[in-house]
């Protein structure tokens, strides 16, 4: 081939690309409910708030698509699930506009904003937002969250004499909005439940923990990371705030000192460690009771078909799961899952959920 040819080749080449792949231009045009320059507000060259927000959404289990296949196309029995598993199936709940497509997205930044619609990059939701038992949650912008953080059964009704358990029975896992609301567990008549500081004076919900502060876009911020285990990161800038923990003594982990020995094990421990600890009698106690199949290696499960005549035993293995499913073992309101716990434990051992539940394990088989 002749160097005139050699030549004129990467001219075609060049030639194509502009007139077919360079047509895109960027342009300061007016769009619905945004001023002519609005647009350069976000898309300019020194916008490094957006590009960070990015970054850390990528470390972020919303971003993973975990479960998106949780929708109608990938089967319908998962037509309820993909309203808080996927983009699409949210975006249709708030809007009331029922999600059409042949494909379902992760959980990204439009779910949340809209601010080629608003002008704006606030949340979607600014309302409270009603709990499955009624209970109204109202933490500010975290409303947006408890949309889908919630437990989405009453257990009002879903809690009844002679309910049938399957071994999925209870609330659906990630309910921390009601753990922080301090509602949605099985609340035994005559016994008194209290909350932790954090149902007060977590205005933001869980922005005040969860976004506040980031460490290599790796946790907080838009990761909505507590703890990195690879890069041995937690995220304590909102827990040592000065109106949170800062003032009484900063904190160096997500697992505090208890202020007492929960489990009843003679060593006060971290909060952590002592609802695991609780978890783990109550566990025990129903699988004694027949009520729960497994053990604290492998995990308890309901057990399935099991007819359960009192609605008082039911609500027992209720509370054991959505203190399972909220995940965060206490931190999230200490006093409102220990009280959980304690009179579940104590129901299911003496008939009384304020009566004192045998410690050690063989006494709790012989109450059985």
């Amino acid at each position: 081939m002749s160097k005139r040819k050699l030549l004129v080749m990467p001219l075609v080449v060049l030639g194509l690309a502009a007139g077919v792949g360079c047509e895109r231009k960027i342009v300061n045009e007016t769009a619905p409910n945004l001023a002519a320059s609005a647009c350069f507000t976000c898309h300019g060259d020194q916008e490094f708030d957006l590009v960070a927000a990015q970054q850390q959404w990528q470390n972020s289990i919303h971003a993973s698509g975990n479960n998106i296949n949780r929708n109608r196309n990938y089967a319908s029995q998962y037509q309820t699930c993909e309203r808080c598993h996927t983009n699409e199936g949210f975006i249709a709940t708030l809007t009331g506009v029922p999600a059409t497509g042949e494909y379902f997205t992760a959980i990204g930044c439009f779910t949340c904003h809209q601010p080629h619609t608003n002008g704006n990059l606030n949340v979607r939701v600014s309302g409270p937002t009603t709990l499955a038992n009624g209970v109204s949650f109202d933490y500010g912008n975290a409303n947006l969250c408890a949309r889908c953080h919630q437990s989405r059964e009453n257990v009002l009704t879903y809690v009844f004499d002679g309910v049938k358990m399957t071994t999925r029975f209870g609330p659906h896992y990630s309910d921390q909005g009601d753990m922080l609301a301090g509602t949605g567990g099985y609340e035994y008549t005559g016994y008194v439940y209290e909350n932790s500081a954090h149902t007060g004076v977590a205005t933001d919900g869980c922005i005040d923990c969860h976004m506040t502060g980031t460490q290599a876009n790796l946790v907080g911020g838009h990761t909505w990371n507590m703890r990195n285990e690879e890069h041995e990161m937690i995220n304590l800038v909102g827990c040592n705030q000065q109106a949170c923990h800062g003032a009484t003594g900063a904190l160096t982990t997500l697992n505090r000192t208890s202020d007492d020995d929960f489990d009843e094990d003679g060593t006060t421990e971290g909060v952590q460690d002592e609802i695991h600890g609780l978890m783990a009698e109550l566990g025990e106690a129903l699988v004694a009771a027949e009520l729960m199949t497994g053990n604290e290696e492998i995990g308890f499960t309901p057990k399935n078909n099991r007819v359960v005549s009192d609605k008082d035993s039911a609500g027992a293995v209720y509370n054991f799961r959505i203190v399972y499913g909220e995940r965060s073992w206490g931190i999230h309101n200490t006093e409102y899952i220990v009280g959980l716990l304690k009179s579940s434990l104590n129901y299911i051992a003496t008939g009384d959920p304020s009566g004192v539940a045998p410690r050690d394990k063989r006494d709790l088989l012989t109450a059985h």
